[in-house]
C-alpha cells in the first residue's frame, strides 16, 4: 500500500511504527495481506494475541485507493484484529519560479560567508535571511540523504518537520531552529523582531557551518 508513499505519509508511518514499539507491539512495515490479495499494509502492530492494520494516508492517495473501505471492513471480521486510518496533511507547497532548485556544490557555503560578510558590513537583518536560507539547504540536503524528500518548496517548518521525524536533527536542534523560525517569519514579512541581535545571527551561521561539516546541528547554541 505504501510503494509510492509521499514523505509526510512515509515519516509518520516511521513515527507511527516508533510508538508502537515502545508500547511493546512487534511492528513490521509494508506487510504483504493474504486475505487481501494485491494489498500491503503500511504497518502491522502485533502484541500477544491483538493485531492492527494501520493504514497512513494524505487525503488525495486515499481517494486513488478505493478498496481501503474494503480492507477495513475484511480487518474487523477477523478476532483479535483491527484497523486503524491515519490522514497526514499534505506539505505547504510555496509558490517559486520555474527552473527553481536546491543550493548544489559549494554553494551553500557560499551563502553562508555573503551571510558573514553582511554582519560584519551592519546588516544583521540581511545577514540572518542569507544564514537562514543555507541552513534550510543544508537540513533538505539531509533529508534527502535519508531517502525522504520532496522536490517542491514547502514551508520552513515542514522542512523542519521532516529533518527531526526521521533523525537528521535531535529534538534540541529542532526547538532552536523552530525558535529561529520565528524570526526569520518577522523579518521576511516586514515587521521588526524584539530580541532580534548579532549575536543571534552569529549562532546561526555558525550552526550552518557545523551541519556542512558534520553532517548535523549542534543544538541550542551554547557553544557558539
Amino acid at each position: 500500500m505504501i510503494k509510492n508513499a509521499t514523505a509526510a505519509e512515509t515519516l509518520l508511518i516511521q513515527k507511527t511504527a516508533a510508538e508502537y514499539r515502545k508500547k511493546g507491539y512487534e511492528v513490521s512495515v509494508e506487510v504483504s495481506l493474504d486475505f487481501l490479495p494485491g494489498f500491503r499494509a503500511d504497518l502491522i502492530a502485533k502484541r500477544d494475541d491483538e493485531a492492527r492494520i494501520v493504514a497512513v494516508k494524505s487525503r488525495s492517495s486515499l481517494a486513488a485507493e478505493p478498496r481501503i473501505g474494503e480492507l477495513a471492513q475484511i480487518v474487523e471480521t477477523k478476532p483479535g484484529w483491527s484497523f486503524e486510518l491515519l490522514l497526514v496533511g499534505e506539505p505547504e507547497k510555496l509558490d517559486s519560479p520555474a527552473g527553481a532548485r536546491p543550493f548544489i556544490g559549494d554553494e551553500t557555503k557560499s551563502r553562508a560567508v555573503e551571510a558573514e560578510n553582511s554582519l560584519r558590513a551592519g546588516f544583521p537583518e540581511a545577514a540572518f535571511l542569507l544564514a537562514w536560507s543555507a541552513c534550510e539547504a543544508v537540513i533538505r540536503a539531509l533529508v534527502e540523504a535519508e531517502g525522504v524528500s520532496n522536490p517542491s518548496i514547502t514551508r520552513p517548518g515542514y522542512v523542519l518537520d521532516q529533518a527531526v521525524y526521521i533523525g537528521a536533527i535531535s529534538r534540541d536542534d529542532y526547538n532552536y531552529l523552530t525558535n529561529l523560525q520565528r524570526y526569520r517569519n518577522a523579518i521576511v514579512h516586514g515587521f521588526t523582531a524584539s530580541g532580534f541581535d548579532e549575536e543571534m545571527v552569529q549562532g546561526l551561521i555558525e550552526t550552518v557551518h557545523r551541519i556542512a561539516q558534520n553532517g548535523s546541528v549542534s543544538g541550542d547554541g551554547s557553544d557558539q
